[in-house]
């Protein structure tokens, strides 16, 4: 389960409520409840308003991991008269 929702429910918080005290919305709290990403500042905010040290943000927001990047197809040289351009 999600940190901040486990976090959120153990005080018996809805959303509504987390995002009122972290003064953000609730679909903000919705969409990282959801895992997506957030700013620093919101981090912040959430974790102050759940009583959370800063020290252990990371636990509460795992950093997302590395993606390998896609080898890029070879580019195509265009022929113009039968002769590579």
């Amino acid at each position: 389960m999600n940190r901040i929702r486990a976090a959120r429910q153990a005080r018996g918080w809805t959303q509504a409520d987390l995002a009122d005290r972290a003064h953000v919305s609730a679909r903000t709290i919705h969409a990282i409840e959801k895992g997506q990403a957030c700013r620093q500042a919101t981090k912040r905010k959430i974790l102050t308003a759940l009583n959370v040290p800063w020290e252990v943000r990371e636990d509460y927001f795992p950093r997302p991991r590395a993606v390998r990047s896609t080898p890029q197809p070879a580019t195509r040289v265009a022929m113009v008269g039968g002769k590579s351009a």
